[in-house]
């Protein structure tokens, strides 16, 4: 027979397990979790389902790889799939260093005179650009980088939604 002091001590143990697993996840989401079917229904106006997830190469050798995150329309729309790909670098100013090299690669720019063009800079997180194309946003915000795009949107939408991942970050 279990004595009331073991038993009390296994209750307590679970309880503390317990309380500790939920504080762990009390803290900001990561990963695929920092952009949810229903952000993405509140900026598009079309339900989505569930991410499939696969890892992000690193973007440099020695930095760690990310998360690719695949959202899929569920019923027909203007917008069939939405990429989201993010990055947590070691450090705010790793982050805004390898931020700047990718926009070297990525960003609108004008190819002749080197300057950004309009709506190419959106007011998003730390730094935000839109990619070469316009079908696409990266963002910087704190020690976080990001990157969303999907068919057939605009400059609005995507900046829309990259303004509610980082308000979360």
């Amino acid at each position: 027979m279990i004595s009331r002091l073991k038993l009390l001590a296994i209750a307590g143990l679970f309880v503390t397990c317990m309380g500790s697993g939920a504080l762990a996840h009390a803290g900001p989401a990561v990963g695929c979790a920092m952009l949810t079917p229903a952000q993405i229904q509140k900026v598009l106006g079309q339900p989505f389902g569930a991410p499939s997830e696969t890892k992000a190469p690193p973007a440099f050798a020695k930095q760690s790889s990310g998360w690719n995150c695949q959202y899929r329309a569920q019923k027909g729309g203007r917008v069939q799939t939405v990429t989201f790909i993010v990055y947590e670098d070691a450090s705010p100013a790793e982050a805004k260093q390898t931020f700047d090299k990718l926009e070297a690669w990525y960003s609108l720019t004008s190819r002749r005179t080197g300057q950004a063009q309009p709506n190419s800079k959106p007011a998003v997180g730390d730094e935000a650009y839109m990619d070469a194309k316009g079908d696409a946003i990266r963002v910087l915000k704190g020690k976080v980088r990001f990157y969303v795009g999907f068919d057939r949107g605009d400059q609005k939408q995507l900046t829309d939604l990259a303004a509610a991942i980082a308000a979360h970050i």
